[in-house]
């Protein structure tokens, strides 16, 4: 259960005109949706902005075709300023893009180097056969241009410039590998070697040394490397094909794409009607979905609602709280840095009610009018939970009717212990006011104020607290003295220009807080004095029965009697619990300055 009542968020929906009615049925349908005109001319956009953003994301989109995320991917809800969204979601693919090239370029590179340690693979296996030593054809020697190529097979045959170079050809499995031989200015031979033949020369790597089994265990080393290297930057490349977030901004650059072209700046001139208002969904992405579910192509945004509008919020609002909601609504609505005591109040009344009420057969009776009337009358439906506990009530006090020795009393007879009965709801009431005074500190915190709060309101509730204590641990006195000089200090610091000013009030308004408490605390005797008065009630009946001596005159005293202290003390009683709970509980930190959010009334299911 949530303290603070849901916020509504700001929407716009740019839809076809001819979609305009089906639109906001399905709205209503949500039950989360408040429609309510922009009080703004349409929003200035920089469409030149938006569509530079659109036009650099179908560049990079069209370069990076192949490794692109999205296709199934969806438009996000669009939450904030489309410049804002286009130039966020631009800036991540264009990291995201400078991530792919980098792969891309790096695999390239590896996959150059193990093809080309392949290719020497190949020829020290293929001199080996032979009984060739490399370190033999490469002894160092400036004079001389040696090279050693890769070529295909039999490609060296047929030039006598070139056999007069090739000192040596290896033959391999899949290719030749002939070794040249010559003067520095014969470097032209390479060129036509790999320009003519298709060859591919073969650098000798400086790490290569050894025999022939060195020389292969040291390549395959390096192979398993880069394959292992390989394995490692392609699953990173995979990953980031696959990005959600990437895809994503894709959907979110193709969807504002649409709007430039069909929305932007031309929404009569397209035919497209704006559909605005407040809606509590906690998914943004809620409405889109209702209405693709309904096959209607639109725009579903989330900008910053207009300036200066009272955003809308929704107390709880489930089957529990709900009969105690008009109870709320008639001290006010919250507002968004306030408490929702929709979920307290929905218990608080009920013991409230029950406690002064407590009657097996006054409770039931409540119940039963509740459930044959609520349908007509929804305003009674509180007389349910209350009638409810008043039953639970009359099980604890052993009191069915007024009649206190047919149902074996849980706990004790009212009148057989007054003390008791007015204790129990003097300590809730106690338990409600720190209850009230702490929730004023959750606000305090949520309105940024929690360091003023504590110096001050939270210094009387330790007082009031404290006071409570000592009557039964002496030594929380102390504590109270600390709560007091916590005060003067946090009233000696709240007002830094006229400090001795504020001492005095602060003094004022410290014995005006005590005093207010005690009257506060007090005024819960009155519960336990309703359940008094009922037992009272209830004895004097019977004893006004018991005095007439035909039967059928008892009942009728005893049916009249109670159906007299059904009204009257039922009517009494939700008034004096209407008012603990306003004057006692409310007053300590609702100011219900809230707007209350009303949805869109449903329209009536269709008929066959």
């Amino acid at each position: 259960m949530q303290l603070r009542p849901a916020q509504a968020r700001w929407f716009e929906i740019y839809v076809p005109h001819d979609d305009t009615v089906r639109v906001t049925e399905i709205l209503a349908r949500t039950g989360a949706v408040q429609l309510e005109l922009d009080p703004r001319l349409p929003e200035a956009m920089d469409v030149g902005k938006l569509r530079y953003f659109v036009q650099r994301y179908r560049d990079l989109a069209a370069a990076h075709a192949e490794d692109l995320p999205g296709g199934q991917a969806r438009a996000t809800a669009l939450i904030g300023s489309p410049i804002h969204i286009a130039n966020q979601a631009l800036h991540r693919l264009r990291v995201w893009s400078a991530r792919v090239d980098f792969l891309n370029a790096h695999l390239d590179e590896l996959r150059a180097d193990r093809d080309y340690l392949l290719l020497l693979d190949e020829a020290l296996a293929a001199m080996e056969r032979e009984g060739l030593d490399l370190d033999g054809l490469f002894r160092h020697t400036g004079l001389l241009c040696k090279c050693l190529f890769a070529c295909p097979l039999g490609c060296c045959g047929g030039d006598d410039e070139l056999r007069s170079v090739v000192k040596v050809v290896v033959h391999g499995p899949r290719h030749d590998f002939p070794f040249l031989v010559g003067l520095p200015d014969q470097r032209r031979l390479i060129r036509r070697m790999v320009l003519d033949e298709g060859c591919e020369q073969v650098g000798i790597p400086s790490w290569l040394a050894g025999d022939h089994r060195e020389q292969h265990r040291q390549v395959r080393a390096h192979l398993d490397a880069i394959a292992a290297d390989i394995e490692h930057q392609a699953a990173e490349l995979d990953r980031l094909r696959g990005d959600a977030r990437i895809a994503e901004d894709r959907a979110n650059l193709d969807t504002l794409a649409w709007y430039l072209e069909y929305a932007a700046g031309s929404l009569t001139e397209r035919e497209l009607c704006h559909v605005t208002g407040w809606t509590t969904v906690p998914d943004p992405h809620a409405l889109r979905r209702a209405l693709e579910e309904a096959g209607i192509r639109a725009i579903v945004r989330f900008p910053e609602p207009p300036a200066r509008a009272a955003i809308p919020v929704a107390p709880l609002d489930v089957w529990w709280s709900r009969p105690f909601r008009p109870l709320l609504l008639l001290w006010g609505t919250p507002g968004r840095t306030e408490v929702d005591p929709s979920g307290i109040l929905a218990v608080v009344m009920p013991l409230l009610f029950g406690y002064m009420f407590p009657d097996v057969g006054h409770g039931l009776a409540l119940v039963l009018f509740a459930l044959a009337f609520s349908r007509r009358w929804p305003q009674i439906r509180f007389l349910l939970p209350c009638g409810l506990a008043a039953m639970v009530f009359g099980f604890v006090f052993g009191d069915l009717f007024g009649f206190h020795d047919v149902v074996p009393a849980l706990w004790l007879k009212p009148l057989e212990d007054p003390m008791a009965v007015l204790a129990v709801p003097l300590l809730f009431g106690v338990v409600l006011l720190l209850l009230g005074m702490l929730f004023a500190g959750f606000e305090a915190h949520w309105r940024g104020e929690l360091r003023d709060w504590l110096l001050v309101d939270g210094a009387v509730l330790l007082l009031y607290a404290a006071l409570l204590l000592a009557l039964a641990l002496p030594a929380a006195l102390w504590v109270a003295a600390l709560a007091v000089v916590e005060y003067f200090v946090g009233s000696f610091l709240a007002a830094p220009g006229r400090r001795g000013m504020a001492l005095l009030e602060g003094l004022g308004a410290l014995l005006l807080s005590v005093f207010e408490l005690t009257m506060n605390t007090l005024s819960f005797l009155r519960v336990g004095a309703f359940a008094l008065a009922h037992a009272a009630l209830s004895h004097a009946i019977l004893t006004l029965a018991g005095m007439v001596e035909q039967p059928a005159a008892w009942l009728l005293v005893i049916v009249l009697g109670n159906l007299f202290s059904l009204v009257l003390e039922g009517l009494v009683v939700f008034v004096q619990t209407t008012r603990l709970v306003m004057f006692e509980f409310f007053v300590r930190f609702l100011q219900a300055e809230g707007r209350l959010f009303r949805p869109v009334r449903q329209p009536p299911p269709a008929r066959v």
